[in-house]
């Protein structure tokens, strides 16, 4: 993922992370906008994979694009804090396969 004009949060449960995603498609933003990434255990941000969901040990961070949401960063990080997720300082690297199409 190239260093663009991104915000992020980190989020717990995944239900955190989709109410999120539901609030940013919800408003309209190109699905491609927006990045989900698990965190595995062993700390490597990966694309999700089946059965992640049941998994207590994961933890999940939404990225949004915000020259592709056309949105501002403040109202962005209001809706990632809103639906229980903790800013990000540093957006990891996430692979590009994680962006939804």
């Amino acid at each position: 993922m190239t260093k663009g004009n991104y915000v992020a949060a980190s989020f717990s449960l995944l239900r955190y992370a989709t109410a999120a995603i539901d609030w940013f498609t919800n408003q309209a933003i190109d699905p491609n906008a927006i990045i989900v990434a698990a965190i595995p255990p062993d700390g490597q941000p990966r694309a999700p994979q089946r059965g992640d969901n049941m998994r207590a040990d994961v933890t999940w961070i939404v990225a949004l694009d915000l020259d592709a949401a056309k949105i501002r960063r403040d109202v962005a990080v209001a809706a990632l804090r809103r639906e229980g997720g903790k800013r990000l300082s540093h957006i990891p690297d996430l692979p590009e396969i994680v962006k939804r199409t």
